[in-house]
């Protein structure tokens, strides 16, 4: 990863100048570190959060076999 910025500060003498490439290097260094958390961690988190499962397989079952009799239900009652 790479960037490039480009700023004008005041330089008064030597040492100023120091100060002002250190502040860009870490205003840069803060900026890339948020960008890496947005997208790596991020989608990180999203992967294991889709690959974990917060419910139990029992309860899904359940919810899938109430879906499925609640369907046949209302099939059964348009058929009427």
């Amino acid at each position: 990863m790479t960037r490039q910025a480009e700023a004008d500060a005041p330089i008064s003498d030597q040492s100023s100048h120091i100060v002002n490439v250190g502040r860009m290097i870490e205003d840069m260094e803060i900026k890339m570190r948020n960008l890496l958390q947005e997208v790596y961690f991020g989608k990180t988190r999203d992967i294991v959060f889709d690959l974990r499962s917060v419910e139990s397989l029992e309860k899904q079952r359940r919810q899938r076999d109430l879906q499925k009799e609640l369907v046949g239900m209302m099939n059964r009652n348009k058929a009427s």
